[in-house]
């Protein structure tokens, strides 16, 4: 399934060198269904960025696009707020999505606790604010705005419905979920190897 045209650029790590010698190249499509509160989705997102796969080599390699798609877990309270950010920085800095999708995972687990540290979801919303500017700099009143709805609402709650709609279609309801060209692969968790991964990888793309 396509992404809406707003985070193509910030969601999908594509093989740019393969595309610009060969517009036309068919492309595998690998989606990553995650949840920043997620401690496994961090253990998968963590593994697979430091095997590599989401490098320029192996991305050509395979003839492949990944796709991280948000699925925030309403039962993990801090989850919504910092999908939320992250959608503000895939907006507005979306070429620091990734990177700051790790510091999201990372501070997720080790930092923020489903109380939101003691602090108001508006609190929280302007340490997030001055978090995405640190790591991303985007303007912290910007994110602010986007956080808490002061612009006008245009684009956060419709964004993280999206996602949310996006994941449903399809039918995932947990996470990490991976999928390969439209098809959930039940094989692949947060304990999968990476050379396993290499293995069905290939198994469903040849």
């Amino acid at each position: 399934m396509t992404i809406k045209t707003p985070f193509s650029y910030s969601h999908i790590l594509k093989p740019t060198k393969l595309i610009k010698s060969d517009p036309e190249v068919p492309l595998n499509t690998l989606e990553l269904y995650l949840d920043y509160g997620c401690p496994f989705c961090l253990l998968i997102f963590d593994k697979w960025k430091q095997g590599g796969f989401f490098n320029e080599d192996f991305l050509t390699k395979h003839k492949l696009q990944i796709k991280f798609v948000n699925v925030p877990q309403p039962a993990i309270l801090r989850s919504t707020p910092l999908h939320n950010v992250s959608l503000a920085v895939a907006r507005y800095k979306p070429t620091e999505f990734w990177e700051y999708s790790l510091q999201l995972f990372k501070e997720a687990k080790e930092t923020w606790n489903n109380n939101f540290n003691g602090n108001s979801p508006d609190e929280f919303n302007k340490i997030l604010a001055i978090h995405a500017n640190k790591y991303t700099g985007i303007e912290i009143q910007l994110a602010y705005d986007y956080l808490s709805d002061k612009d006008e609402g245009k684009n956060r709650t419709s964004d993280l419905k999206y996602f949310i709609r996006y994941s449903r279609t399809i039918g995932v309801i947990y996470t990490p979920t991976v999928a390969i060209n439209g098809i959930v692969v039940n094989d692949i968790s947060s304990e999968t190897s990476l050379e396993k991964v290499v293995e069905i990888i290939k198994q469903n793309t040849l």
